[in-house]
C-alpha cells in the first residue's frame, strides 16, 4: 500500500459529512479470532468482535512545542461473542461469553522525545478504556467465577481491559519509532532544543540570507485630491529575529484541524524615500527611517480533513511595539512629518490594526482559497517516490 493511495483513501473517507470506521484498512464486521486468546486468567476463542464500523475519531491535541499528543476515539456500542474457558481453585468455567460495552471511548497519550542520536523518538504511548455500561454474559459459571463477574469494574480491569488495549500501546510504540528512525536517520535534531525551536531557527538563517533586509524597488499610492505618494527604496530589517512567543499546537476537532500559531519579531528597522506629488502644487520629498520596538503576530487557521477544501484564516491579530520615526531633511514638511508619524501611530496604533486586520485578513484569504491542498500533497508525493526510486540501485 504506497503513500499516495494511503492519502486518497484518507481525502475519501474525511470527505463524507459523517466519517465513522476504520479508514484505509478494510476490516470487516464483526472481525473473526478463531486462535485462543489470553485475557488475564480467561481464555478466549471463535471470537466475534463488533462495533468497529461506527468508531469514530474525536479529538486530537497536539502540542509542537512540548511535542506531546493525546487523542481520543469513541464508539457507541462494543460487542465480543465466543467461547471461554476460565480455571478456578475448585472447578473450571466454560461455555460462552456474550460482553457488551456501551459509549466506549479509547484515549491514547504520546509523549515524544530526542535520543541520544538526535532521532525522534516516542518515549510513551499509553491508552486508557473507558465505558458507560458494560453487560458480561457468561454461561457455565462456577460461584467464584460469577461473583467477580458481578463486580464489573473488577471485571473490566482484569479482563476486559487487557483484551482490548493490553499491549497494543507497546506495539504502536515500537512500530512509531521504526517509523521515525526511517524518517529522521538522516535529519538528526540537536538535543538541546526541542524540534519546533529547531525549525525556527532554520527560518531564521533562512530569512537572514534571503529576505534580511527585504526591499521593495518602488511603491505608489493614489490618494485623494489628485496627491501621489510615491515610496522608493523601502527596506525593512530584522525579519530574521522572529522568534516563538507561546505554545505551537494543533487540534483535531469535528473532522477539521485547528492550528494556533503565535511569533514574534525583536526590533524592527525600515527606511524608505519618499515624494508627494498633486496637482497644481511643487512636488516634496525626503527619507524616513522607521524602528519598531517589537512585533507580535497570532495566526489561526482552520483546515477541514478533507484537504480538498481550502484552509480557512479563522484569526490574525498583529500587536505593534512603539514606532519611532527620523526624517533626515531638515526642512520644516520634514519635521511635520516625523511628528506627526511619531504620534498619532503610537497613539492610535491598535485602532489602526484593527482597521488594517480585516483588511489583510481579505487578502490571505483569497491566496488560501486558491490552494490546491491534495494536488500539492499529491505532487510532493510522488516527487518524493520517483527520488527513491532514482536511489535505489537496479540489479543487473
Amino acid at each position: 500500500m504506497t503513500i499516495e493511495r494511503i492519502v486518497n483513501e484518507l481525502v475519501e473517507y474525511f470527505s463524507h459529512p459523517d466519517p465513522h470506521g476504520v479508514p484505509v484498512l478494510r476490516i470487516p464486521e464483526p472481525i473473526y479470532e478463531e486462535n485462543r486468546v489470553a485475557a488475564g486468567p480467561i481464555t478466549l476463542w471463535d471470537l466475534k468482535i463488533s462495533g468497529l464500523s461506527e468508531i469514530r475519531l474525536d479529538y486530537i491535541n497536539v502540542n509542537l512545542t512540548s511535542f506531546t499528543a493525546v487523542a481520543r476515539v469513541s464508539a457507541p456500542v462494543g460487542n465480543i461473542f465466543g467461547a471461554y474457558e476460565w480455571p478456578g481453585w475448585w472447578s473450571t468455567s466454560e461455555g460462552e461469553a456474550n460482553i457488551t460495552m456501551t459509549n466506549i471511548q479509547l484515549t491514547g497519550n504520546l509523549i515524544l522525545g530526542i535520543d541520544d542520536d538526535g532521532i525522534l523518538t516516542a518515549d510513551s504511548l499509553k491508552f486508557t478504556l473507558y465505558y458507560q455500561e458494560l453487560i458480561p454474559h457468561f454461561t457455565g459459571l462456577a460461584a467464584d467465577h460469577s461473583l467477580m463477574v458481578s463486580a464489573v469494574d473488577v471485571f473490566f480491569d482484569s479482563i476486559i481491559e487487557p483484551l482490548l488495549v493490553g499491549g497494543l500501546g507497546d506495539k504502536l510504540k515500537a512500530l512509531i519509532n521504526r517509523k521515525l528512525q526511517d524518517a529522521f536517520r538522516e535529519k538528526p535534531f540537536p538535543d538541546s532544543i526541542s524540534p519546533v525551536d529547531y525549525f525556527i531557527a532554520k527560518t531564521r538563517r533562512d530569512l537572514r540570507q534571503k529576505f534580511d533586509p527585504f526591499i521593495i524597488e518602488r511603491k505608489e499610492i493614489n490618494m485623494a485630491w489628485e496627491m501621489t505618494l510615491v515610496l522608493k527604496d523601502i527596506n525593512l530589517s530584522g525579519l530574521s529575529t522572529i522568534h516563538r512567543t507561546h505554545e505551537v499546537s494543533a487540534e483535531f476537532i469535528d473532522n477539521a484541524i485547528f492550528a494556533t500559531v503565535q511569533i514574534g519579531a525583536q526590533e524592527l528597522k525600515g527606511g524608505a524615500d519618499w515624494s508627494l506629488s498633486a496637482a497644481l502644487f511643487p512636488a516634496i520629498s525626503g527619507h524616513i527611517d522607521i524602528e519598531i520596538e517589537s512585533l507580535d503576530i497570532t495566526v489561526e487557521l482552520r483546515q477541514p480533513a478533507n484537504i480538498r477544501s481550502p484552509p480557512v484564516l479563522r484569526k490574525i491579530d498583529i500587536q505593534l511595539g512603539n514606532l519611532a520615526v527620523r526624517s533626515a531633511g531638515e526642512r520644516t514638511m520634514d519635521y511635520a512629518v516625523e511628528l506627526l508619524v511619531n504620534i498619532v501611530p503610537n497613539i492610535f496604533r491598535n485602532v489602526i490594526m484593527d482597521k488594517v486586520e480585516p483588511k489583510l485578513h481579505q487578502v490571505i484569504q483569497k491566496q488560501l482559497n486558491g490552494l490546491d491542498l491534495h494536488r500539492i500533497v499529491m505532487d510532493k508525493l510522488a516527487e518524493r517516490r520517483l527520488r527513491q526510486e532514482e536511489a535505489t540501485p537496479t540489479e543487473p
